[in-house]
């Protein structure tokens, strides 16, 4: 990076901090923008919350760390939004945005000419991944959805991107990581043009508990040691993640009542019953099995579950890999 860093109309001089309201051209929505260019030469790193606007602990960590960090603790360059739907955010909608009913991640690289969730992904993917040495969207379960802890990284791309990617996967303190083969969202629209990246998924169902913000800080420092960006300590870690695979997003049949019948973070036997759907006078409608033997990443907590709604994530655990 150079000694000054120049992106949107701003410049934030070696050495200094930028807190201030990026515009969306042509809207009157301004993101809330975190830059911290370092006093030493290094790598940047892009970080993104609240693509979702419901998914909080992400943005809640990003305020923080953007209040707390400051430049003579980083060696290259912090750049974080907090949240990137501020719309949705403000109107406490689950998934997208609420001026034109899009799902924010699924519209990458974007259109500048196109409706509000266009123009901000294309205002990211545009002036910011080409920046950018390394990307980490923070997502959590959402309004409707309960996780449990787990990375995302592309599957998709060149294998020095997905090794960069796992690389840093890896030092996260969580149980589990799964390699995706999705080429929408975000994340894996940036690892298709050669940025590095991984998506972190913690807390969720609305909620924005005190552990999962300092989990996601911790994360986020231990992102930044390993990419040679901060030398504050940071705390030991429990996990270390295991490859999650053959991942089944288990999806209703139909619209109706779900009761589930496992929770998150559960193992699960092949045949085991993980909830159903009734009517609204409690007739079952549907009954669902597992498929296989595995670990439950998330669950719908949601008792209203229109056809199609995401009932169950769960995937099976690989033993070892060519790392361990």
């Amino acid at each position: 990076m150079s000694e000054t860093l120049n992106v949107c109309g701003l410049t934030i001089e070696r050495g200094t901090k930028l807190r201030t309201y990026l515009p969306v051209p042509d809207t009157n929505v301004k993101i809330p923008l975190t830059i911290i260019n370092g006093e030493n030469d290094g790598p940047t790193l892009l970080i993104t919350a609240g693509i979702h606007g419901g998914e909080y602990p992400g943005i809640a960590a990003a305020m923080e760390l953007g209040r707390d960090i400051e430049p003579e603790h980083v060696t290259g360059c912090l750049i974080m939004m907090h949240p990137v739907n501020i719309q949705g955010f403000w109107a406490r909608r689950e998934m997208i945005v609420p001026e034109d009913g899009k799902n924010l991640n699924r519209v990458f690289p974007g259109d500048p000419t196109g409706t509000l969730a266009d123009k901000t992904a294309y205002l990211i993917s545009n002036n910011f991944f080409p920046i950018a040495d390394f990307y980490v969207d923070m997502h959590s379960g959402d309004i409707h959805e309960s996780l449990h802890p787990y990375v995302y990284y592309p599957g998709q791309p060149t294998a020095e991107v997905e090794k960069k990617s796992r690389s840093v996967a890896r030092v996260l303190d969580l149980e589990y990581m799964v390699r995706s083969l999705a080429t929408g969202g975000a994340y894996n629209y940036a690892a298709s043009t050669g940025l590095p990246s991984i998506l972190i998924e913690r807390g969720g169902a609305g909620l924005c508990l005190h552990e999962d913000i300092e989990a996601y800080k911790d994360d986020i420092r231990n992102i930044l040691r390993k990419l040679k960006m901060f030398s504050l300590p940071v705390k030991p870690r429990h996990h270390s993640p295991r490859d999650v695979e053959n991942l089944i997003y288990l999806e209703a049949l139909e619209t109706g009542c779900w009761l589930h019948h496992i929770h998150s973070g559960d193992f699960v036997e092949e045949g085991q019953v993980l909830g159903r759907i009734t009517d609204v006078f409690g007739n079952t409608l549907t009954t669902y099995y597992a498929e296989q033997t595995g670990v439950i990443l998330y669950v719908c907590p949601a008792l209203a579950s229109p056809k199609g709604t995401i009932l169950v994530a769960y995937g099976t655990i690989k033993e070892f890999d060519d790392e361990d």
